[in-house]
Order: structure tokens, then C-alpha cells, then sequence
């Protein structure tokens, strides 16, 4: 074999190493997301459970598939909840996760409102913006500290100042009211 011919079957292997392995790593990335919507719907049904038990009064939950495509993870199936609160309905779609500062979102919709639900670092309490300045050509590594984050769901506020609220029973459920109009 000649040595032009060796170097393609190299580059050809090499190139199929690495597409194999971002794969992998973007496929964790998407199993990990959607293990993180499945404890969020878990939560979110404690909240409600006495409301959808034989007591009243009564809410119904379902659940559909929505497909989202993401760069690099590309097309894949994710459930949406669907909140049947007598003819209101509520519906927590989820956004994805590769987001700026965030591991995921999702979107809660009703007819009177809108409100979000992120995925953040545990200890975040708002938006954090990080800005690195480049003088000339010289390249030095930025040191860092920080700790790989902890995720936690977070109710996040609106506009002008986003804030991050913890998720709880209460906080969600005036969310649910805002959006709802009740």
C-alpha cells in the first residue's frame, strides 16, 4: 500500500472514532435531560395529588409525546403534561437542553399567562453572566474555581429582573394560578 492511501484509511478511522464518541456523549446528554423532565413530572404530580385523588375538587393530568430537535442531539421524542383544570387548560412543554445558563427549560402555558420552570445550578438565584476579555493575540488559560453545578428545577421570574425561585408545592401552584387566571 502506498503512504497516501494509509493516511486516508487513518484520517477515515480517526473520523469515524469521533463521530462515534460525540454521539455518545450528546445521547447522554439528551438521556440525562429527559431523566431530569421525568423527576420534574414526578414532583409536579406530588403537588397535585390532592387534587386528582377521589376528593374534590378535581384535576386531570395526561401526557403526550412533542418532538424536539436540538443541535447536535438532533430529533427525539419528550413527553408533554397536559393540566385539565375543568375546561382551563395548562400545558408544560418542555424547551430542551442545550440552553445558555441553564441545563433545561420548560415553558407553562395557559390562557391568562406564561411562566418558565429551569433547570439551574441549585445554589443559582438568578441569570449569571460570566464575560472574559481578550487584550491582543495572546491566548492565557482562564483559571476557574468553580464546582460543577448541582441541578435544581427553578421557577424563574419574568422581565426586567429575572430572579430564580425555589420550587415548591406553594410556589408552583401560583404559578398554575397566574397562568391559569384563577
Amino acid at each position: 500500500m502506498s503512504k497516501k492511501s494509509d493516511t486516508l484509511i487513518r484520517f477515515g478511522e480517526f473520523v469515524k472514532r469521533q463521530q462515534a464518541a460525540g454521539k455518545e456523549n450528546w445521547t447522554k446528554e439528551r438521556d440525562d435531560w429527559l431523566h431530569s423532565l421525568n423527576e420534574l413530572y414526578k414532583t409536579i404530580e406530588s403537588f397535585l395529588s390532592d387534587f386528582t385523588g377521589n376528593g374534590t375538587p378535581k384535576l386531570k393530568l395526561r401526557y403526550q409525546d412533542i418532538s424536539l430537535n436540538e443541535e447536535n442531539i438532533g430529533s427525539y421524542k419528550a413527553r408533554q403534561m397536559v393540566i385539565m383544570i375543568g375546561r382551563t387548560q395548562i400545558t408544560l412543554t418542555p424547551v430542551g437542553t442545550l440552553l445558555i445558563g441553564m441545563k433545561g427549560r420548560v415553558d407553562v402555558d395557559g390562557p391568562a399567562g406564561h411562566a418558565r420552570l429551569v433547570l439551574v445550578d441549585r445554589d443559582a438565584t438568578g441569570p449569571k453572566m460570566k464575560i472574559t476579555v481578550k487584550i491582543g493575540k495572546a491566548q492565557q488559560p482562564v483559571e476557574t474555581s468553580e464546582k460543577a453545578p448541582t441541578w435544581a428545577w427553578k421557577i424563574s421570574t419574568g422581565l426586567p429582573v429575572v430572579k430564580y425561585l425555589e420550587l415548591t408545592k406553594e410556589g408552583f401552584l401560583q404559578a398554575l394560578l397566574e397562568v391559569a387566571g384563577g
